[in-house]
């Protein structure tokens, strides 16, 4: 990690965990991303040897034992409205003063945080350990990630045991089904055979049953054949009846319509002599009429022509 040119301290590049070299996903919130930018900044000071207390190592290096990503260690951010609170801890390499280290440590983080966030950040450092040469035998840490790692390891071969055990145990129980299967399958075909049988007995009894049915009915068909021609002969004899009437009452009805026919034909020669007598009495008085129209003409014009004219 390159220091900013700003930075009032050199700050060198170091290997860092792989839970810090992580892309993190793009919707980390700054929250986040501050706290990734913390871890790095410290790791990148000098004389820090490690972050995290001994319980959240212990914890990390168990994870990374079974294969577990473990997040970024010792590094706390809130948000405290108009500043980021920032708490730190990490374990300080031997002989590098503490105060020292953990006085460059607030500064650094606190100016990184800043760039990021884009708004003061309050950093608070804690030691909480020391590693020197007297740790480079293995810690209680180490012991107890081994003794992890073996009981892990002591766990799995007992769990390919049982599932050894439960694999035979299943083929016994697939074999004895099978034994149950061909058991069933030989019963099934016995009660198959009864059913079969019983069926046939049952056909039987309903072919018979029909063959009487169809006796009987043969017998109904005949009583109601002779119902139906004998209603048949009653029904055209009244039918020959109703036919008679209806022809005497047709005959009647015509000639009924006939001498009303001749009743009117004779009104309607009456009429029509009054009228035509009617009309031709009209015609001689308005002949008549028309002579002495004529006449009174003629006079009127003879009068006319024999009188002075008063105007001369």
């Amino acid at each position: 990690m390159q220091n900013d040119t700003h930075a009032r301290t050199h700050v060198i590049d170091v290997e860092l965990p792989a839970s810090l070299t992580e892309p993190l996903p793009e919707d980390a919130s700054t929250l986040t991303i501050a706290a990734r930018t913390a871890a790095v900044t410290a790791l990148g000071v000098d004389g820090v040897h490690h972050l995290g207390s001994l319980v959240e190592r212990a914890a990390d290096q168990v994870r990374s034992r079974l294969g577990r990503a473990g997040s970024a260690l010792g590094v706390t951010v809130d948000d405290a409205d108009a500043a980021l609170d920032v708490r730190v801890s990490l374990v300080v390499e031997y002989p590098h003063p503490v105060t020292t280290v953990a006085e460059e440590v607030r500064s650094q983080v606190s100016h990184a945080v800043g760039q990021i966030a884009q708004r003061p950040a309050h950093v608070e450092v804690h030691v909480t350990d020391v590693h020197g040469p007297f740790d480079d035998e293995p810690s209680v840490i180490d012991r107890a990630s081994d003794a992890v790692k073996d009981a892990t390891d002591q766990v799995r071969a007992t769990a390919s045991d049982v599932s050894d055990q439960v694999r035979e145990t299943a083929d016994r129980a697939r074999s004895a089904g099978s034994e149950a299967l061909e058991r069933a399958s030989e019963t099934a075909a016995a009660a198959a055979d009864s059913a079969k049988q019983t069926a046939r007995h049952a056909r039987d009894a309903v072919e018979d049953a029909a063959e009487t049915a169809g006796d009987r009915t043969a017998d109904a068909v005949d009583a109601t054949t002779d119902a139906v021609d004998t209603a048949h002969d009653r029904t055209a004899d009244v039918a020959s009846d109703v036919a008679e009437k209806a022809a005497d009452a047709a005959d009647a009805a015509r000639d009924a319509a006939a001498s009303a026919a001749d009743q009117l034909h004779d009104v309607v020669d009456a009429e029509a002599d009054q009228a035509t007598a009617s009309v031709d009495a009209g015609a001689e008085h308005a002949s008549d009429a028309a002579d002495e129209a004529r006449a009174a003409a003629d006079d009127a014009r003879t009068t006319a022509d024999t009188t002075p004219d008063s105007r001369a």
